[in-house]
């Protein structure tokens, strides 16, 4: 009867190992199947995050494209001021482009600073090294007149970043 019992009970013990070696082995492929199913997941977030950033890029781009921005741009380009004395002396709707320029850059570096746009992307889809050329006289004006150095610092970062790349 003992060994009876003996040879039952080694049976028993085997029967389990084997089926924890299969719950081992679908507890495993159940873990490989999370893994593939989190990468595609990984993937499909980074495919949407860049066709967010796409539309976001297309309606950045659109608004440069209104009439207005593109007067503001043409204001700046032909005003030619070499110095703030120079801006003073243009009419108050041509002192506004230089705002209205200057805050479309402001805004540019911020969403490259966040990581939201890629820096060329930016350089290709404008101008900014021309931009801040024709700006720069300006934009030292409003630094020494209204004080402060954080005046336009995001238009001067992007463009030093962009001269850099």
């Amino acid at each position: 009867m003992s060994s009876i019992a003996i040879i039952l009970g080694t049976i028993f013990v085997i029967v389990q190992i084997r089926q924890n070696n299969r719950l081992i082995r679908a507890a495993a492929e159940q873990a490989q199947a999370s893994a593939i199913q989190a990468k595609l997941t990984t993937e499909q977030l980074k495919q949407d995050h860049e066709l967010a950033n796409m539309d976001m890029i297309m309606r950045l781009y659109e608004f440069a494209n209104t009439a207005e921005v593109q007067s503001a741009w043409l204001t700046v380009l032909n005003a030619k001021v070499t110095s703030y004395e120079d801006f003073e002396k243009l009419s108050k709707t041509e002192q506004v482009a230089f705002f209205q320029i200057g805050a479309l850059f402001e805004s540019l570096c911020v969403l490259v600073e966040r990581g939201l746009v890629k820096p060329d992307i930016i350089e290709d889809m404008f101008l900014t090294r021309l931009a801040w050329e024709s700006m720069k006289p300006f934009v030292s004006g409003v630094r020494q007149r209204y004080g402060g150095e954080e005046n336009y610092v995001a238009f001067e970062r992007l463009y030093e970043r962009l001269r850099m790349h």
